[in-house]
């Protein structure tokens, strides 16, 4: 009786430990040191890290700018996905884009983008043009849609390696901006970033 109640009173407090370290739902900063990290995966940090290089050097570049004092339109093309996970891509072309914004620089079409139209309003309204329901003096006409003069694309590789137990992944993001009136690329630049971790001997 005595080694079921000494098992049994083990049990209870490895329970109790394991209760005790359970962590409670919390907010954190998505800039800090608390959000989860993976050697073969892209995370927030990572984004932040490719996305921040980018736009200083693309806005540092003059790449954007016009002699005919019009902003330069650009549009998000596609950035292909090549590591091995899948990833959401517009966590990079968004932040590039609020930055072209902010920069005052440039702005964005959303009527035109690497898969269609990613605000499908433009179009639509113009579809009421014979709609006697609507006043036709503040339907939006046809060719008033300013067409983009630049597409931003790219594409994320990802390579591994592995010697014991030694994990290591290298991701590299190339970004570019290419002139639609010639298919010139007028800026273009490359992100590289490292991860490595040792496993337990016990993995």
């Amino acid at each position: 009786m005595k080694q079921y109640a000494l098992f049994g009173g083990a049990a209870a407090i490895a329970l109790g430990l394991a209760a005790g370290c359970a962590v409670a739902p919390h907010r954190i900063d998505p800039a800090g040191d608390e959000m989860l990290t993976s050697t073969h995966r892209i995370d927030v940090k990572d984004w932040q890290t490719a996305a921040l290089k980018s736009i200083d050097s693309l806005l540092e570049s003059g790449a954007l700018a016009r002699t005919d004092g019009r902003k330069t339109v650009v549009m998000v093309g596609e950035v292909k996905n090549n590591t091995s996970t899948p990833v959401n891509t517009r966590i990079l072309t968004d932040k590039i884009r609020q930055a072209i914004l902010k920069s005052g620089k440039a702005v964005t079409t959303t009527a035109v983008g690497a898969k269609g139209a990613e605000e499908t309003a433009t179009r639509q309204v113009r579809e009421l043009e014979n709609d006697d329901l609507f006043n036709q003096a503040t339907v939006q006409k046809r060719g008033t849609v300013i067409s983009p003069d630049m597409s931003l694309s790219g594409e994320i590789v990802q390579q591994k390696n592995k010697v014991g137990r030694v994990e290591e992944s290298y991701f590299f993001f190339h970004i570019v901006m290419t002139d639609l009136a010639t298919g010139l690329a007028v800026w273009e630049d490359n992100v590289e970033i490292g991860k490595q971790e040792t496993k337990s001997i016990f993995d």
